[in-house]
């Protein structure tokens, strides 16, 4: 049996990584939809075939850039966020630098959201990004960062489904002043986790009663 010699795997692991550069720089040119490996294989100035024998599903490509082009987010950062919704308010304003990825986290929906082979890995992402953040919530919660009468996990939920809310209209709105949007919506958020949850009493006497109808 064949065997992959160190000089084969390291340069098999150069051109993945080559191609998923090279991926990210297609991503940032052009609509989601337009990109291919032909595409990829010009931007990184090689021949297709090469694309397609490093990845031969494009499903694979796509995960390996999504997971490597959101782990380059917040690299850069020159200082760290206080708290989670401030995390989440730094990656939005990196998203706004560079709405390719924002592009790719929107198309991808559309595949985590379908029953192929690679749904569940990407379904998988959401969720894990979803309990990363509910794990800094309740982080924040105890420590008295932030008051809330609500689990951090649903907190989580509408935390982030603000913030994917405002990626959306980065895209489609690109007049509008996200961020100072989002601080408004923030604020309104904040205010609602630390309001009291109270259940309304019946009040038996003011309810009408219908009368009653002669037999």
């Amino acid at each position: 049996m064949d065997t992959l010699t160190d000089d084969t795997i390291v340069e098999e692991q150069t051109i993945a990584e080559r191609l998923t550069r090279a991926a990210i720089r297609a991503y940032r040119m052009y609509a989601f939809t337009d990109v291919d490996a032909a595409v990829v294989a010009e931007v990184a100035g090689v021949p297709v075939d090469v694309v397609t024998r490093a990845f031969p599903s494009w499903d694979a490509l796509l995960l390996v850039t999504y997971d490597y082009w959101t782990q380059l987010r917040g690299s850069t950062r020159r200082r760290k966020p206080t708290c989670a919704i401030e995390h989440v308010r730094m990656t939005l304003a990196e998203d706004i630098a560079d709405p390719g990825l924002v592009r790719v986290l929107a198309g991808v929906i559309n595949i985590a959201g379908a029953e192929t082979s690679f749904a569940e890995l990407f379904r998988k992402r959401y969720e894990d990004y979803a309990t990363q953040l509910a794990t800094a919530l309740r982080r924040d919660f105890d420590a008295g960062v932030e008051t809330s009468v609500i689990a951090p996990e649903r907190a989580a939920t509408q935390l982030l489904a603000l913030y994917e809310g405002f990626q959306i209209q980065l895209l489609v709105r690109p007049g509008i002043d996200v961020l100072a949007e989002w601080d408004e919506a923030v604020r309104g958020l904040r205010a609602a986790w630390r309001r009291p949850r109270s259940v309304q009493a019946w009040d038996l006497d003011a309810v009408p009663t219908s009368p009653i109808l002669p037999v």
